[in-house]
Formats: structure tokens, C-alpha cells, sequence
């Protein structure tokens, strides 16, 4: 081969080596810039999950003022003055059974309290008694100094220190939970005004899930004839449709109530009655997903409290 062929061949291999080492010397760069990429973007997501993760919930035992210790689970609100909800268990049930729909509701932005009744789950009776709450137990559970109250006290607390708005108070009642619901917001609301400001009226919405008209001797009469349980708190009656007994009984509280409360439409609805087509009820109604009660709950509370204009006030004990 002549010199210069030589050259030139020569030349040509060089050319093509360092052609292939940029060549490869750009993929690198570009699969780096890919991995780079996707730590970044696993980073951003990692980020964006803890900002929407909820805040652990918070567990603590409370005393009422007939020495019964009440087991209940916070779940705090990362907005300030927020909706605090309560939910009330079923009879034989505990504060265990709203795990899910506490979370949810957490997660719109709520702040939760689930007590387990006195009897029930992790609180205490205050008597060695054995078998079913007395029906004086059952009352003792809404008077005042008893569960209800020793809760609320726990959430004004909360209150006060700016993390919920207690006068946007929801209570949330499923089957006995419900009864006991109906009578605390009608105690809630009988409580005298005095010269250092109000004590109740802070109950604003009831949630009443396959709700009876009474319960071992809790009864829903005298409630449902408050004039302030009837006609001021917004409630929405939920109950499976193919229970002829509960929507009966369902269908009777919206009659009584219904009176009291003008006509309207959707978010507009100061009553309400849901009868998904189902023959469950109680816990077992709010937890099938399928049923989307959670989500019906969700709407009527967000619609008829949390975007109503009801101020925040720092509420004192009359003795302070």
C-alpha cells in the first residue's frame, strides 16, 4: 500500500475510534442524566409523601367524673382550627371498628376523637358487674361529667390551643352510637349561658347511622323535641334500604325532624336521609367501600360545617 493510502487508512481509524468514544462518552451522559433524573424524581416524591402523610394518631386514656377511665385515639388535623369529629361505636363494639373511616377522615383535613364507651373495648365500667351495660350506665354515658363530656374537655383543650375549632363540633353515631349522639347534642345544647360565656352549643352536625328510636333505656323522645336538636343542627340519616325495621325507624326520625328544616337540594340540605340499596348496617354499612358512606359523610359535613362561617373563640373554663 502506497504511503499515503497508509495515511489515510490510518487517519479514517483514528476518525471512527474517537467517533465511538464520543458516541459512547454522550449515552453515558445521558443515562447519567436519566438516573439523576429518577433520584430527583424518587426524592420529589418521597417529599410530596411525607407532606401528605397524616400525622400519627394519638392514644390516651381519660377519667370521668365517676372515676371511669375512657380509652380513646386522637387523630390530629394538620390544618389549624380544624372540624374536630367524634364517632361513636355500636353496641359490643370499640373504638377499633372506625380505624378506616378515621383515617379518611383525617386525611380531609379533620381532626378525630373515637372513645371506646364505658364497657366497651379498652375503658373501664366502673362496677365488677358483669354481662350488658343497665340502662343507667347507658345514661350515664351523656350526663354531665360522663364520657361525652370528659371527651369534649379533651377537645377543648385542643381548642384552645388552636388546633380545632370546637364550635364546629360533629358527632358521628352508629345504631347505639347514634342514640347516644342525639341525646349528648341535645345535653350540649341545654347547658346555661353564663356571665363568662357560653358552655355548649357546639354540637353544629349529626351523622346518625341505622339509628333506633331507643336503646336498653336511652331514648331518642325527648331529643328529637329539642327545640334547638331539631331545627339548628344539620343530620344526615344513613341506613341500608332492604331493613325494613331500621328504615322504618330511620324514616321515622327524618318525619319528626323534617318539619324544622326548609326544602332543598344537595350541598343545600340541612336534613338528609341516605338508604344505600343493602341489607347491611351499622359498622359493617360504613365500612363497605363499595357503599361509599364515608364519602356521602364526607360531603354533608364539609357542605353543612366546615365551610359554614362559624368563628373560632378561645373558650375558658367558668372557673378561670
Amino acid at each position: 500500500m502506497c504511503q499515503s493510502c497508509l495515511a489515510i487508512a490510518t487517519k479514517n481509524r483514528a476518525t471512527s475510534r474517537q467517533w465511538r468514544i464520543s458516541a459512547l462518552a454522550r449515552i453515558a451522559l445521558v443515562v447519567i442524566g436519566l438516573l439523576l433524573a429518577a433520584a430527583f424524581s424518587r426524592q420529589a416524591r418521597a417529599a410530596d409523601d411525607e407532606k401528605d402523610k397524616p400525622l400519627p394518631p394519638e392514644d390516651t386514656v381519660l377519667t370521668t367524673s365517676d372515676r371511669v377511665t375512657i380509652a380513646a385515639t386522637f387523630y390530629p388535623s394538620k390544618l389549624k382550627k380544624a372540624v374536630p369529629i367524634i364517632l361513636l361505636h355500636a353496641a359490643k363494639g370499640n373504638r377499633g371498628d372506625f380505624e378506616g373511616f378515621a383515617l379518611q377522615l383525617q386525611r380531609a383535613g379533620h381532626a378525630v376523637a373515637v372513645p371506646d364507651l364505658r364497657g366497651h373495648g379498652e375503658s373501664s365500667r366502673g362496677t365488677d358487674r358483669p354481662g350488658e351495660l343497665r340502662p343507667a350506665e347507658y345514661l350515664a354515658i351523656v350526663e354531665p361529667g360522663g364520657d361525652l363530656e370528659t371527651i369534649k374537655q379533651f377537645l377543648m383543650a385542643k381548642n384552645n390551643a388552636g388546633e380545632i375549632n370546637i364550635e364546629k363540633l360533629c358527632v358521628v353515631g352508629v345504631e347505639m352510637g347514634a342514640v347516644v349522639a342525639i341525646n349528648w347534642a341535645a345535653r350540649d345544647w341545654s347547658w346555661p349561658a353564663l356571665a363568662t360565656g357560653k358552655q355548649g352549643e357546639d354540637v353544629k352536625a349529626l351523622v346518625l347511622i341505622s339509628p333506633e328510636w331507643s336503646y336498653k333505656g336511652l331514648r331518642i323522645n325527648e331529643a328529637v323535641a329539642h327545640p334547638n336538636v331539631r331545627q339548628d343542627l344539620a343530620v344526615l340519616l344513613v341506613v341500608g334500604k332492604r331493613n325494613g325495621k331500621l328504615l322504618k325507624e330511620a324514616q321515622r326520625l327524618h318525619s319528626a325532624l323534617e318539619k324544622y328544616h326548609a326544602p332543598a337540594a344537595g350541598d343545600a340540605q340541612t336534613l338528609a336521609l341516605h338508604t344505600p340499596q343493602t341489607n347491611l348496617q351499622a359498622t359493617r354499612l360504613l365500612n363497605e367501600k363499595s357503599m361509599h358512606v364515608g364519602d356521602t359523610i364526607l360531603k354533608f359535613i364539609d357542605a353543612r360545617v366546615a365551610k359554614q362561617p362559624i368563628p373560632w373563640s378561645e373558650r375558658k373554663s367558668p372557673l378561670q
